[in-house]
């Protein structure tokens, strides 16, 4: 069963990888699913972006994708005795994906990213999986992360195609918030926050297996992509920095 798991003032419901698959094949557009693939920049996010927090408090389900959260958060459930969540990274959740249901079971949607990576990546996943069915795909156009909302053009395109699965690429925050507004409006079975993910079928490559199983994905991608040794320097230092003071700060005032 999904965890409630309580860490850095956030109550988010985490689940593994094959909670998660379960829950993508039972839903329905009566019983929708939103799903957040959670990394240390959300956590981050979430300590100065109220909506935001409310939008992860509020998902459905969560997984955990950034070796710095699962390590604190592993962390902290042995010290709480609670159930120590699974690492399940979301550039691995749709691969699963599209492996699970390459025979066309399942109808999916590319939304997002720079203009014409939907696209590319529409064409890139048709060759390698021949059978897949992709119903559609958009960059989704500009989002505004202050007034996030559901384009009236897109909303019509979305019913007409009726997607199984909209993977949903416009990074956090943005796409948290599109997908709690989308969901209010539409009937789609499930929606996934996959970040960049559509880039690795585009032209970014994933670490090596040996660096990703020694959770180095983040150094691996500061050396090859410029400018991402910001995002590893918030993700990795700041992050355990703030993660390390607040164990430290809640396990201090449960003994006191």
């Amino acid at each position: 069963m999904p965890s409630r798991l309580h860490f850095l003032g956030l109550s988010f419901t985490v689940a593994t990888g094959a909670e998660v698959q379960a829950a993508i094949s039972q839903a329905t557009p009566k019983t929708s699913l939103q799903i957040a693939t959670l990394n240390p920049e959300f956590m981050l996010e979430a300590q100065t972006n109220p909506a935001f927090k409310r939008s992860l408090e509020q998902m459905p389900l969560c997984t955990i994708d950034g070796s710095g959260l699962f390590f604190f958060l592993r962390l902290w459930s042995r010290l709480k005795k609670q159930i120590t969540p699974e690492l399940y990274h979301g550039s691995d959740l749709v691969a699963d994906l599209f492996t699970t249901y390459q025979n066309g079971e399942k109808a999916f949607f590319l939304l997002g990213g720079a203009p014409g990576i939907s696209q590319q990546a529409k064409q890139a996943i048709e060759k390698h999986y021949p059978g897949i069915n992709i119903v559609g795909e958009t960059d989704g156009g500009m989002i505004d992360k202050n007034n996030v909302r559901l384009d009236p053009n897109l909303k019509k395109q979305l019913e007409k195609v009726q997607p199984d699965i909209i993977l949903v690429g416009f990074g956090a925050p943005k796409q948290e918030l599109w997908m709690q507004a989308a969901a209010k409006e539409l009937t789609i079975p499930v929606m996934i926050g996959v970040g960049g993910t559509l880039d690795f079928y585009v032209k970014k490559r994933r670490a090596p297996l040996w660096m990703r199983s020694l959770h180095l994905e983040w150094l691996d991608r500061s050396l090859h992509e410029p400018g991402h040794w910001k995002r590893a320097f918030r993700a990795v230092v700041v992050f355990s920095l703030m993660a390390s003071g607040w164990m430290l700060t809640h396990l201090s005032a449960k003994k006191a």
